[in-house]
């Protein structure tokens, strides 16, 4: 049977549509849906009891395959699921991604189960935090990327982050844009000064939680929404009365239109955030660090130069925290407070952020659907599904 399955290893049931990763997941099983194939997303993961489960259910217009393993979830009950799945879907093409911080061995069998099929494999890499030698043995690190290697291809979102993979780990990776969902658009331009808030998406340490303290405790009168998106991040408490948190939510546009501006206080190797390029659609400045793939975005962001970063430390939560000095955060978020001054004091300068983050927004959309259209050509161009317009 034709078609695509992407296979999450336990992330999927637990974090849902809620990351860059899962929604670049999402909107790309679209276009394969789009094109009369079937399409879904499988997750394997631990549930108590006897294991072997399994439940089929749409969530956001996906179709979503649960497979349950006893817990703790031996290796081998991981391969069985996924053998299991794959024969019983048949998809032509497996799509994977690189794991996060932590190399397990369900990730490793992952890869070698899907590999051994002879199916089309394609490995997904939407951000910098992919296994390293920082942690893991040497023979882990080859074994995991000699596996890589062999995938069909591997999938980049951003230029920056291909490289930083071929310059770590010697694979070879081309780059697959972020994919952006239509959404109805707001007309005219986001909230002036005094107007809206001061907006973060995602609290958690990594995107800069600090930082946006910092400028807060620092501005106390100005207004502010955080929107919380990954919910592994741990509990945030606003330190002031003029902070909303609001939870995720799948079309955003509320949120943009209440927004004067996003903020990107970043302290880690982004990828190439849908939240910048969603906020410049939208009519939102962006002020960001110049750090991971963000520079990327070009002259549609202001940027303000981050702290040092003194390393990364992990919780037993797997839960990075960036080591950054008290004084080194007042700095960058003075820096950002001087950035929002800029904006909000001369209306010329905002109309300008705009125009530019809109038209880059507008070309970014355009090119990732021909990447992609050229890409879903080339798995599928044998069993007659029909392009896209």
């Amino acid at each position: 049977m034709p078609g695509a399955l992407y296979v999450s290893i336990d992330d999927f049931t637990h974090e849902r549509f809620t990351n860059g990763l899962f929604l670049q997941v999402r909107e790309l099983l679209q276009r394969v849906s789009e094109r009369g194939l079937p399409a879904g997303l499988a997750c394997i993961t631990t549930r108590g009891g006897t294991g072997g489960t399994r439940r089929t259910r749409a969530v956001q217009g996906c179709t979503v395959h649960e497979c349950f393993v006893r817990a703790p979830g031996e290796a081998a009950a991981y391969r069985k699921a996924l053998h299991d799945l794959l024969e019983d879907l048949d998809p032509e093409v497996v799509l994977l991604n690189s794991c996060a911080v932590r190399l397990r061995e369900p990730h490793l069998g992952a890869l070698e189960v899907s590999l051994a099929t002879g199916r089309r494999v394609v490995v997904l890499v939407t951000d910098q935090l992919y296994p390293t030698d920082r942690g893991h043995g040497a023979d882990e690190m080859r074994r995991y990327y000699d596996l890589m290697r062999q995938a069909d291809s591997v999938q980049a979102v951003s230029r920056t982050i291909a490289d930083a993979l071929r310059h770590q780990t010697g694979v070879q990776a081309r780059v697959l844009p972020n994919l952006l969902p239509e959404r109805r658009l707001l007309s005219g331009d986001a909230p002036g000064p005094g107007a809206g808030f001061l907006t973060l998406i995602n609290h958690h340490p990594i995107k800069g939680r600090r930082v946006w303290d910092t400028l807060i405790r620092l501005r106390p009168d100005d207004t502010y929404l955080v929107v919380e998106t990954w919910p592994d991040a741990p509990p945030y408490a606003p330190p002031s009365p003029n902070v909303r948190v609001a939870p995720f939510a799948p079309d955003p546009t509320a949120v943009y239109a209440s927004s004067r501006m996003l903020l990107l206080p970043s302290l880690g190797p982004e990828g190439l955030p849908r939240v910048a390029l969603e906020a410049m659609e939208s009519g939102v400045p962006v002020i960001a660090h110049r750090i991971g793939s963000l520079p990327e975005l070009g002259d549609a962001v202001t940027f303000v130069t981050p702290p040092p970063i003194d390393g990364y430390e992990l919780d037993e939560n797997d839960v990075l925290y960036p080591v950054v000095s008290a004084s080194d955060l007042e700095c960058s978020a003075r820096d950002f407070i001087q950035a929002i001054d800029a904006i909000d004091g001369d209306r010329a300068l905002r109309s300008h952020r705009v125009t530019l983050g809109r038209a880059f927004a507008r070309d970014y959309r355009n090119h990732s659907e021909a990447v992609t259209r050229s890409l879903l050509d080339a798995w599928f161009s044998a069993n007659g599904a029909l392009p896209r317009g």
